[in-house]
């Protein structure tokens, strides 16, 4: 193989390496999928607590995805946070979202809003808060 040749193949395969990092790794967190959207997140610290503040960490897939809005509400109750977390993208798709508090217990509804390939993606769990 000639020598540009093999430095194409060798560039074409990392690309698929880094492809392959997708979606995100189990250890990222709780995964949700939207369309070509990928992620996975987690609270810090791990147990979110009543009346207590706590962070995100969100792995986006395609890394390139930006994380526009974290929100979360109470379906049955009809109200949501009282509060507007801070995002901050902390690089290669990684972002933390901070300033969450959740004032009681019961049924909430997490929702990111994401934009990848110019298109918004909204994803969504139930994360139940005892």
């Amino acid at each position: 193989m000639r020598p540009a040749a093999a430095l194409l193949s060798l560039l074409l395969g990392a690309g698929a390496a880094a492809r392959a990092a997708c979606p995100p790794a189990p250890e990222a967190g709780q995964p949700l999928a939207s369309g070509p959207v990928q992620l996975a997140w987690r609270a810090e610290p791990e147990a979110i607590a009543v009346s207590r503040p706590f962070a995100l960490r969100v792995t986006l897939c395609p890394p390139d995805a930006r994380l526009l809005r974290v929100d979360a509400t109470m379906p049955e109750h009809r109200h949501g946070m009282n509060y507007r977390p801070s995002l901050q993208p902390l690089g290669d798709g990684v972002w933390r979202a901070e300033g969450l508090l959740w004032h009681m217990s019961g049924r909430w509804e997490l929702r990111l809003d994401v934009e990848a390939a110019g298109a918004t993606h909204t994803l969504r769990q139930s994360v139940t808060l005892r």
